[in-house]
């Protein structure tokens, strides 16, 4: 649900509050479409997950495919986005705000996690102890996301 006071979407459940900004919403509703044109369906959800990660503890991984067997709560984002989340990780999830935005090198994701004390160069991982090491500059290898 876009607020006019806010520029974000703000999406809650009982435990889970999120903010997705409209450039991240208008994002992904390109991904999803383009997906439908590929595929011939659109996907009914963009997934938003989190893999044990190589460069810091977690990386996040947002895809227009489920995971298979895997617990989900669906957030209604509105503008017929919807956000289907994993339930085993939305303790690591709670008040994050999703954004995207383009530079020089291309366009990507952003997340900005109020529980992470360390983040990963790449933007797409995190640590939850200011003791983990964390790199500098990487690219995460993986199945593709959106």
């Amino acid at each position: 649900m876009l607020s006019s006071a806010s520029p974000l979407y703000v999406l809650a459940t009982q435990i889970l509050i999120m903010q997705i900004r409209p450039a991240a919403a208008q994002e992904i509703t390109r991904l999803l479409n383009r997906q439908a044109t590929s595929t011939g369906d659109r996907p009914r959800h963009a997934y938003l997950t989190l893999e044990p990660s190589g460069c810091a503890e977690w990386t996040y991984r947002l895809t227009a495919s489920p995971e298979p067997q895997q617990a989900i709560t669906v957030l209604d984002c509105g503008s017929n986005i919807s956000l289907a989340v994993s339930k085993v990780h939305l303790d690591l999830l709670k008040d994050l705000t999703i954004d995207y935005a383009e530079d020089l090198m291309g366009g990507g994701f952003r997340f900005i996690n109020p529980i992470a004390q360390r983040t990963c160069g790449c933007g797409n991982a995190f640590a939850l102890s200011a003791e983990t090491s964390v790199a500098e500059d990487c690219t995460t290898p993986g199945r593709p996301t959106l």
